[in-house]
């Protein structure tokens, strides 16, 4: 499932590419803001991370089981970062992923989420053969949970966990390939 050849995948208004070092500044810059932190699993996100983070990401190719593979969301027109989402192959069960996103404060409210993240989907389902696509969610997390439905994403579980040392919901959103692409035109 290695996709070694991968360079980028096109949308509307975004390219989801490999990470660059001209990346490293913005990815920081969103990634140590305490509210884009506040739903994620990281806290306290230093230049140095985002540097070697950028660095092993543009090494790494997607589609390999076990190993989450992160993708650059770029406009087209300039191609500034505006974002990045993940895709991870289960390493048990390669047919199942997880995927993940993150778009700058700055360029929220724009539908950059959902436009990477359809561009993302027909990716996994169609190039790397996907089955199955879930994201988890803290339940507080509006936005997110927003772009899982209009993806069409359907509430699979919710859990009572701890994430950041603050008790919280953590919702599982599911989509299948059969589903995704009943909706595609």
């Amino acid at each position: 499932m290695r996709d070694a050849a991968f360079t980028s995948i096109g949308s509307e208004r975004l390219r989801l590419r490999r990470f660059s070092p001209r990346d490293v500044a913005p990815f920081h810059a969103y990634r140590a803001d305490d509210d884009v932190a506040r739903f994620q699993s990281w806290n306290g996100y230093t230049l140095e991370q985002a540097a070697r983070f950028v660095h092993e990401m543009s090494d790494a190719d997607p589609g390999v089981p076990g190993e989450p593979f992160q993708f650059a969301i770029a406009r087209l027109g300039d191609d500034a970062l505006v974002g990045d989402c993940m895709l991870a192959l289960d390493p048990g069960d390669p047919p199942n992923a997880e995927i993940g996103y993150t778009v700058a404060p700055g360029h929220q409210g724009r539908g950059y989420a959902s436009e990477a993240i359809a561009a993302l989907l027909d990716y996994a389902f169609g190039e790397l053969g996907v089955a199955t696509v879930r994201a988890v969610t803290d339940a507080r997390n509006e936005p997110s949970i927003a772009v899982a439905e209009r993806l069409g994403m359907r509430l699979a579980g919710t859990v009572r966990t701890t994430f950041m040392d603050e008790p919280c919901d953590e919702h599982t959103y599911e989509l299948t390939r059969e589903a995704w692409n009943a909706r595609r035109p």
